[in-house]
């Protein structure tokens, strides 16, 4: 079948779903990001089907000359003619923009279990053959690029593909774009929805209420120690190591705060909140997960049978849950601990899988999502957090209850669960004050999908929704020496001097407000508050009243 290019361009721009502006950018974007290489030859084509007009081509040699000087010859005009110059703009600079990971980086994600699955995933869309997945060239190209010395870009990876021809499933490809979209662009529209509303509830706050005198984001003066505890988790039948902060010289005990850390981390990572809040009296309890915490986590990288099995999502509650019995019982057995701890008063903080632990302890309840019952051949998802939640779903909660009554109030920083794992019917079960983090720039727990929803689905009358449009998976965390994931410094975001003052200044307000029941604290837990302590390097709205509709109605679609 063939067409001429004046035919066939006018056709094009009669209608809506035109390649050159959605699809073949589209496939450019994930084609680039995750090319293949070998530097005997690389893709000389790329070819697609597009229905009902026929098979199309576009030439790599067109694309290097389009970075080399922003020239569009008539070839390239047919798909990259139709859009803004900024949007040119935008294609070129993906084309060209180095990412600084090495190959060793590259090989050890790719050889691990959610590297190996996204690059079989992306595979089904670039192929070697009309028929055969582009897994192998996939990965091989990823390594040779992230090792040359061009280092890691699209055009290097294309470049650097061990077979001539790529073939772009493009129906696969508009699948995927259409999630991609809304994990990065529609999640902009999200978070300025977000804004909206934020300011509408600045405007019927009172600002007199604030005492600006206080400035939550500086240390208090109660003094404190640290502890090292450890307990029996009898369902593991392994004992745990917790670290315990107790603030010294209180006239009675002190509210406890339990924290819980991601995968592959420990509790070195919020030490920060630890010691913030250990020094405005209350004690802290901050353990470290088996399984999924640093020191076990390298099983993960080394070994694909090792990966986190699905009864983690069971046994991180009971880690908890464990640790609250073990302190509870010295405190019936030793009447000094006695005047240490207020267990009827217990908070949680946990960051990624550890908000995960946090919303099932609040009373979220797993639920068995379809969406993980579809075999791994149909999936086009590139979520990671996704992946990691269909490999728990394959857990039985039945008669299993992982609330626990004595949890009075919970803090999720860029939480992961929301979508899969727990999803609307299991996060409608979380009544308690519930305060939740979410980022823009997380690439591992989506802000839409793993914080935005769960925040709208929960019932709670005290909820606060604290959103960070440069935020990234990272920003709220310190850096561990005990750590397995070497983390690239660009995705660790804005500097921690930007970052930590607000999770110092909103959790103590928070946990001052539904532990100790002081609600003057309560005051702080506002947008009026959030902006005064705001800078323009890293911005944050804070809501409390956005809604389900409202996402909806931002995403438009």
């Amino acid at each position: 079948m063939k067409f001429t290019m004046g035919n066939f361009g006018q056709r094009l721009r009669d209608r809506k779903a035109l390649i050159s502006s959605l699809g073949i950018s589209i496939a450019i974007a994930l084609v680039n990001i995750f090319a293949s290489p070998t530097p005997a030859h690389g893709a000389a084509q790329i070819r697609f089907w597009y229905a009902p007009f026929g098979e199309f081509i576009i030439y790599t040699s067109d694309l290097e000359q389009f970075v080399k000087d922003g020239q569009i010859n008539k070839r390239l005009e047919l798909y990259l003619g139709r859009l803004t110059t900024q949007q040119q703009t935008q294609v070129r600079d993906l084309l060209s923009t180095r990412y600084s990971i090495s190959h060793v980086a590259i090989a050890n994600f790719t050889y691990s279990l959610i590297g190996e699955i996204l690059v079989k995933r992306l595979g089904k869309i670039v192929k070697i053959a009309p028929d055969q997945n582009g897994f192998l060239a996939l990965r091989s190209a990823l390594i040779f690029s992230a090792e040359s010395d061009q280092g890691l870009s699209i055009l290097n990876v294309l470049q650097r593909y061990p077979v001539p021809v790529i073939y772009l499933d493009l129906p696969k490809a508009l699948q995927a774009y259409a999630e991609i979209s809304l994990l990065t662009y529609k999640k902009d529209l999200a978070i300025a929805a977000i804004e909206k509303q934020a300011i509408s509830e600045t405007q019927n706050e009172h600002k007199s209420l604030i005492n600006i005198k206080n400035d939550l984001r500086v240390a208090g003066h109660i003094k404190w120690t640290k502890e090292k505890f450890t307990y029996l988790q009898r369902d593991r039948q392994i004992e745990i190591s917790a670290d315990l902060y107790i603030p010294q010289g209180l006239s009675s005990p002190a509210p406890l705060i339990v924290i819980s850390h991601g995968l592959a981390s420990n509790p070195d990572t919020l030490q920060y909140l630890s010691q913030h809040l250990a020094s405005y009296g209350f004690a802290i309890a901050a353990l470290e997960h088996p399984k999924t915490g640093s020191r076990d986590f390298a099983a993960f990288l080394s070994d694909l049978s090792k990966s986190p099995q699905s009864d983690e999502a069971v046994q991180r509650p009971l880690d908890v849950k464990y640790l609250l019995d073990a302190l509870e019982q010295k405190t019936k057995t030793e009447p000094m601990w006695r005047e240490l701890f207020n267990l009827e008063q217990v908070g949680l903080i946990g960051h990624s899988l550890g908000g995960y632990t946090a919303l099932t302890l609040a009373g979220a309840q797993i639920n068995l999502n379809q969406e993980c019952r579809i075999p791994e051949t149909e999936v086009i998802s590139f979520n990671v957090s996704q992946i990691l939640q269909c490999r728990f779903s394959s857990v039985n909660p039945l008669n299993i209850n992982l609330s626990d009554r004595r949890v009075k109030a919970v803090l999720g920083l860029n939480p992961v669960g929301g979508s899969l794992l727990l999803g609307r019917e299991g996060l409608q079960n979380v009544k308690i004050p519930l305060a939740i983090f979410s980022s823009g720039n997380d690439l591992l727990t989506p802000a839409i999908p793993e914080q935005i929803l769960p925040f709208v689905w929960s019932r709670s009358v005290h909820k606060y929704l604290v959103a960070f449009p440069k935020g990234t998976h990272f920003s709220f965390l310190e850096r561990s020496d005990r750590g397995v994931l070497v983390i690239p410094e660009t995705l660790f975001g804005e500097k921690p001097e930007f970052t930590h003052p607000y999770a110092k200044a909103l959790s103590l307000a928070f946990f001052q407000t539904y532990l100790n029941n002081r609600p003057e604290f309560a005051n702080y837990l506002n947008n009026n508050y959030v902006q005064m302590i705001s800078t323009p390097k890293f911005p944050a709205s804070l809501t409390r009243d956005f809604t389900e509709t409202q996402l909806f109605q931002s995403l438009g679609d």
